[in-house]
């Protein structure tokens, strides 16, 4: 990669993440977006939200901005009374993680094992291990976040599986592609797949060199999108994708 290159994807990348100093959000609208099966879509500031809701309880795609995070579960009131079980980090970017602390606390995980089934006092926040390690910091130094807001269940292999709601989710880790930490969910029931910033609508993909960003990843997991989605005749309908940002 020539350095002019290198210099331009940077630039892009820190314009993308751009933290929410200089914006207002008093203004700024939720919109509810039904999608298909289980699955719908909350567009407002920041990254888009998946929301999957069901006789469980409320399943996100990431949380966008901290000041978002009032209007964001007014929001998913509007479509389940239901508690948040999960929260899953598609990557460490603030405008898909800030509201992590704040909606996480409002939730609750149902945990079994040896020791018996209980519930903990906050949702589930699921990320691969490299959004844990962005977010947080090293012995006596200052973490770029809360601890409130880290990921409390990390997986490091390829892909980590959930059932949830009736519904089978897989959870892909597309390496060195936005980020170093990326995860593409994909809802197999409802056929959607939530796919944070390896495809957005708004701008070309916008590659974090900073943060482990890659040309060939992103390319790699538009690949995996493709392999996974089935349209319908024509191209129209079948496996429906949530960008990162647009719609």
């Amino acid at each position: 990669m020539t350095g002019a290159l290198r210099t331009a994807f940077a630039l892009a990348a820190m314009g993308w993440m751009a933290t929410p100093q200089n914006q207002t959000f008093e203004n700024v609208e939720v919109h509810v977006l039904p999608v298909q099966g289980n699955v719908y879509m909350l567009v407002g500031a920041g990254g888009n939200i998946t929301v999957q809701a069901g006789n469980e309880g409320v399943l996100l795609v990431d949380t966008s901005f901290e000041q978002m995070s009032d209007k964001v579960v007014a929001a998913i009131r509007n479509l389940s009374d239901k508690p948040i079980r999960y929260i899953i980090n598609t990557h460490a970017h603030p405008d898909h993680v800030g509201g992590n602390a704040p909606i996480a606390k409002l939730g609750m995980t149902i945990a079994g094992g040896n020791m018996g089934t209980g519930a903990s006092n906050s949702a589930a926040i699921i990320a691969h291990e490299n959004v844990l390690n962005r977010m947080s910091a090293p012995t006596g130094q200052q973490a770029p976040t809360v601890s409130a807001a880290w990921p409390t269940d990390t997986y490091f292999t390829k892909k980590k599986e959930l059932f949830f709601n009736g519904e089978p989710i897989e959870i892909f880790h597309e390496p060195s592609a936005h980020t170093d930490g990326d995860s593409l969910v994909f809802f197999r029931h409802s056929d959607v797949i939530s796919a944070g910033d390896l495809f957005v609508t708004t701008t070309y993909p916008v590659i974090d060199l900073q943060r482990g960003g890659n040309i060939q990843g992103i390319i790699g997991a538009l690949n995996h999108i493709l392999d996974i989605a089935i349209p319908k005749e024509k191209q129209e309908g079948g496996t429906y994708v949530i960008p990162g940002h647009g719609r």
